[in-house]
């Protein structure tokens, strides 16, 4: 929000009329608002939206992962208590495949593990594109990235040796889903096909353990192309339920030099 001009204050409040309930406008329509502290009434005090003549978008790298059960030791199928012990580990989940795709881009990147290393349970050779396109996103998206994906990449990245990627801006879907809306399930498939897109291949849970059992090649794809798949989906929804998130057109854009007449010559990099 732009300060007042009389008072420098920022917070501002739609001037409604008390005859309609409506926000009142000016005469060329703009919407009035004033200003909670002194009273100023002013046109639409927002930061205006860079127009994309004179911005240059962020690249948005939608990801997903697919991720490895984890192998426990027990007394029986039973567990006592709401945890199994975290000394009868005996392995711990790896990272079988991902898929990541930019926003506006048809390409998919993808990577999977081999047999030998699904057998082995590492992954680390999948990591360092991974850990790299992270990088060179200006934001990363998926559903349930923010408490899932995110945060099981930069785990398997420091196991690895390998620099987290902490600090990126996000986009989660899931977390769109559920502030603003009520769907009956907010699995990324449901939301998919409610909005008309493919339904998600089928993987069954034979197929998450034959690939800990024997790292089996032929499975190993499937799981590959069922990742690419939820990217594909992941991207269609991001883009159908982007204007609900709260955020601004131009959402970690950067202004181009003419930009800055938008802001009255004030200099800002950055606009989110």
């Amino acid at each position: 929000m732009l300060n007042c001009p009389n008072c420098y204050g920022k917070k501002w409040l739609r001037k409604v009329s008390p005859k309609t309930g409506l926000q009142l406008k000016d005469r060329d329509g703009k919407l009035l608002w004033r200003c909670w502290r002194c009273g100023e009434v002013a046109v639409e005090p927002t930061t205006p939206i860079l127009p994309k003549t004179v911005r240059t978008d962020a690249n948005i790298l939608y990801l997903d992962t697919e991720v490895s059960k984890s192998l426990f030791y027990n007394y029986g199928a039973k567990v006592p208590s709401k945890y199994l012990r975290i000394d009868d580990i005996v392995r711990e989940y790896y990272i079988i495949c991902w898929s990541a795709s930019y926003v506006g881009q048809d390409k998919v990147f993808s990577d999977c593990v081999t047999t030998q290393e699904a057998r082995n349970w590492s992954d680390k050779n999948i990591l360092k594109k991974l850990r790299d396109m992270m990088e060179s996103a200006d934001i990363i998206a998926g559903h349930n990235v923010d408490a899932y994906d995110i945060k099981r990449i930069n785990t398997r990245l420091l196991l690895n040796g390998l620099e987290p990627v902490i600090g990126k801006k996000t986009l989660d879907t899931l977390k769109i889903a559920r502030s603003k809306f009520t769907f009956e399930s907010n699995k990324l498939d449901y939301i998919s096909q409610r909005l008309g897109f493919r339904p998600k291949d089928d993987i069954t849970n034979e197929d998450w353990l034959n690939i800990v059992k024997t790292g089996d090649k032929d499975t190993l794809q499937k799981v590959d192309t069922y990742c690419q798949g939820d990217v594909t989906n992941g991207k269609n929804v991001l883009q159908s339920l982007m204007k609900y998130s709260g955020k601004r057109e131009d959402y970690g854009a950067i202004a181009l030099k003419s930009g800055d007449d938008y802001y009255k010559g004030k200099r800002r990099d950055k606009y989110a």
